[in-house]
């Protein structure tokens, strides 16, 4: 593999995604990707404005995760929310004006996560009245659908416990929520395109994505993964990108295709570079030989023996790259 390519997002005929930490973009089509970040930080969760001018994302320059907005063709990210919880980029309002994030802040748990909304030149968060939820998604004209205990089915597989995913929905958009479908599996990553719910299910053994009608009927699988679960689902109103083992797919929703997205990726992958430090920062332990002319020591998991003035340094034991 070229790279491990995780949290993808759309919008028309680009996608930005993460690899070592930081955004890339490229192509609906595949092709070179472009780096956007060099942060010294974690990145995820990153979502393109609905104008195709913007990326939100999650990032933790500074410490805790939090919401950031940098422009799609690179440059400084500002930071938008200082709550010091854990907060997830979710999306982007109707009116493409303000991001949706989910976070515990002032919370009791962690992980008892409620939805927000943030401007993208910053102000004070917003709170979106729909009770608990992790994942947000509105309907084409009106409706809202939320997903609760919606954390990634991939990190717990085939979960069935008191805190599984499930989805709920509002129709009408007055506050009114019911339970959109009854699955024995973990739910995850709700999108509403047209009249179509789609989400990720385990129901089936594997992470997949599924979807429905607005009323929880008429259940159709659409993609078929098999080794890997699909995780981290993102969706532009028409598309729907993903990522699963380690490489971006798109399911297009009009005609029910998956395509893989063949990047190539390019990084100078500096973190493979060999690394030479001091052996005095990390000595773990040392003996003496009996006559006094050598010592032994243990440094970052390996041994080695030394005489006392001059001479090589031999590294004992086979040289493998276990401690």
């Amino acid at each position: 593999m070229q790279g491990y390519y995780r949290f993808p997002s759309i919008n028309n005929d680009t996608i930005i995604f993460v690899c070592e930490d930081d955004l890339w973009a490229v192509s609906i089509e595949g092709g070179i990707a472009q780096r956007l970040t060099s942060n010294l930080g974690r990145i995820m969760n990153c979502s393109i404005s609905p104008d195709g001018e913007y990326i939100a994302f999650t990032g933790r320059e500074e410490g805790t995760n939090e919401v950031y907005c940098m422009s799609i063709k690179g440059g400084r990210a500002k930071r938008l929310t200082f709550l010091g919880a854990n907060t997830m980029v979710r999306g982007w309002s109707r009116d493409g004006k303000r991001i949706i994030f989910a976070s515990d802040f002032g919370q009791w748990y962690p992980g008892f996560t409620f939805i927000y909304t943030v401007d993208k030149n910053k102000d004070i968060p917003r709170l979106i009245p729909v009770g608990p939820a992790r994942t947000i998604s509105y309907g084409p004209e009106k409706g809202v659908v939320i997903g609760r205990n919606t954390s990634d089915p991939a990190r717990w597989k085939r979960y069935r416990g008191g805190t599984v995913g499930e989805i709920w929905i509002d129709c009408e958009e007055n506050g009114k929520f019911k339970k959109l479908i009854d699955l024995t599996g973990n739910l995850a990553d709700t999108s509403w395109i047209g009249y179509r719910i789609y989400f990720i299910s385990d129901h089936e053994s594997i992470g997949n994505i599924y979807s429905c009608t607005n009323q929880g009927e008429d259940l159709k699988r659409h993609t078929d993964h098999r080794d890997f679960y699909v995780r981290n689902a993102k969706t532009d109103g028409k598309n729907i990108v993903y990522h699963s083992g380690g490489d971006i797919y798109v399911l297009y929703t009009e005609n029910d295709r998956v395509e893989k997205v063949e990047i190539d990726f390019r990084s100078s992958r500096v973190q493979k570079q060999r690394k030479f430090v001091d052996a005095n920062k990390y000595l773990e332990d040392y003996a003496i030989h009996p006559e006094g002319n050598m010592v032994c020591i243990t440094s970052r998991g390996r041994v080695f023996s030394l005489a006392n003035w001059e001479g090589p340094v031999i590294q004992n034991g086979s040289k493998s790259g276990a401690r």
